[in-house]
């Protein structure tokens, strides 16, 4: 029942009279509790926000206008087959950098970085706080040369490889805006993502009954939205994962999930990943809370990406961020839970957008110490590369020399001697004794 009324709205459009009976018997027939249609206090401007079609359109635009930087894959899609619009931002156009198949081939000096938005249907601002990143780069792209908005475009793009995925859960967007339940979080089927991967999956942070908004699907990576995360992180190697969403204001360090908290557990770089962290909280106005993820929150999250991505695929860097909210108070309905108000969608955009500049300087400042580290170039012994150099050194001087046995003598660097073997010496030395005996016995004759 619950899929076919999915299916229905998902398909069909109604007057708006008939879209709210649909959606009480929508409600009644999943058992919804906190993901139910509510009386919100404001709704999305499209003037403003964008909607679906919008998102498209822009991304499109955008990869259009800067082709050098640029690049979209939509070979990654939902359950319904819409793209999850995989932006690749690399510099494209660097002569100095040998490409594969179009792909610029990464280099160990730049850092490659992963963000994840649109996982949670309902939270809009992720999404346009992207866009706000995007516009912000590529007028600094086109800016004046040598302005401050230039150089940072310019030195971002010679140091980062970033990977972006748009829209993970396309479904679940298409679905509030067909139903304009602004409550729903999960995808299609009313999965969260965010609960379906294989990290401690099936714990009490997470819920295995129809309708709960942290559904968790009947297995890990259930969800075919999955996919790409899978696939992206196993062709490429990570220095940083992200994953944006809304509802509060703070910066999560794995881990969120159940067993962890029990344990204690922590990463094995979580200093490194707690500086960071404090980094990109305190250039905010206000500033962030951040810390381990199961120490900040109330409550506990099995199966997340962002765990997923520390734990498994052991990303040296991986966070989940809350960009915008106050928390869940009791006056809030769901869109302006995870949403500012139309008119101050920008003021709060331009508020977290140093968060974002601030993770990539850092980051890159990072991968530049992890560089010279692995070089030794601030240690006070030979340094690995000099130690390359003088194996290198060795290794030809011993291919010369083998090289010089069985070269021509007009190659040879010195010239090839007889070898007199003892025998015949002995007997070369026995012969000229003879003959000196001799000499001397006639000499004396005539004398």
């Amino acid at each position: 029942m619950a899929d076919f009324l999915r299916t229905f709205i998902l398909n069909y459009k109604f007057d708006e009279k008939c879209m709210l009976f649909v959606m009480m018997c929508f409600s009644w027939a999943i058992g919804i509790s906190n993901t139910a249609l509510r009386n919100e206090k404001y709704l999305p401007d499209y003037n403003v926000y964008h909607n679906l079609s919008k998102i498209y359109s822009e991304i499109s635009d955008i990869v259009e206008r800067n082709p050098s930087y640029m690049q979209l894959d939509n070979t990654y899609v939902s359950r319904h087959g819409r793209s999850q619009l995989l932006l690749h931002i690399a510099n494209f156009s660097d002569s100095h950098e040998p490409t594969e198949n179009g792909q610029p081939r990464w280099t160990p000096s730049k850092v490659r970085i992963l963000f994840s938005f649109g996982e949670h249907a309902r939270e809009y601002f992720p999404i346009e706080s992207l866009f706000h990143l995007l516009r912000n780069l590529s007028q600094g792209l086109h800016s004046v040369i040598d302005s401050p908005e230039e150089l940072f475009s310019r030195k971002m793009l010679s140091k980062v490889d970033l990977f972006i995925i748009v829209l993970l859960n396309p479904d679940g967007r298409e679905y509030i805006e067909k139903s304009h339940n602004y409550c729903w979080r999960g995808t299609s089927t009313g999965v969260d993502v965010n609960r379906n991967f294989n990290w401690n999956y099936g714990g009490e942070g997470s819920s295995s009954e129809t309708g709960s908004e942290e559904l968790r699907g009947p297995q890990p990576f259930s969800e075919p939205e999955c996919f790409v995360l899978l696939d992206i992180t196993k062709k490429y190697s990570f220095d940083a994962f992200v994953s944006f969403h809304s509802g509060i204001r703070e910066i999560y360090v794995p881990f969120a999930d159940s067993m962890s908290k029990r344990l204690k557990r922590k990463p094995s770089n979580i200093e490194l990943m707690m500086k960071l962290a404090k980094e990109m909280a305190e250039v905010t106005d206000p500033h962030f809370v951040y810390g381990q993820a199961f120490v900040v929150n109330q409550y506990t999250a099995d199966g997340t990406i962002f765990d997923y991505m520390a734990g498994i695929k052991k990303i040296p860097f991986s966070f989940a961020v809350e960009l915008w909210g106050d928390g869940d108070l009791p006056e809030k309905q769901c869109f302006d839970l995870f949403n500012p108000p139309n008119k101050e969608l920008l003021r709060n955009l331009e508020a977290v957008h140093p968060m974002c500049e601030n993770l990539f300087l850092n980051l890159m400042q990072w991968k530049d110490k992890q560089l010279k580290s692995v070089l030794s170039i601030e240690t006070d012994g030979p340094s690995l590369l000099l130690c390359f150099m003088m194996l290198a050194m060795v290794v030809m001087v011993t291919l010369l020399a083998m090289c010089q046995r069985r070269s021509l003598s007009w190659l040879q660097l010195y010239p090839r001697r007889r070898i007199v073997s003892l025998k015949s010496l002995s007997t070369s030395l026995h012969v000229w004794k003879y003959k000196r005996i001799r000499n001397i016995l006639l000499l004396l004759f005539f004398y």
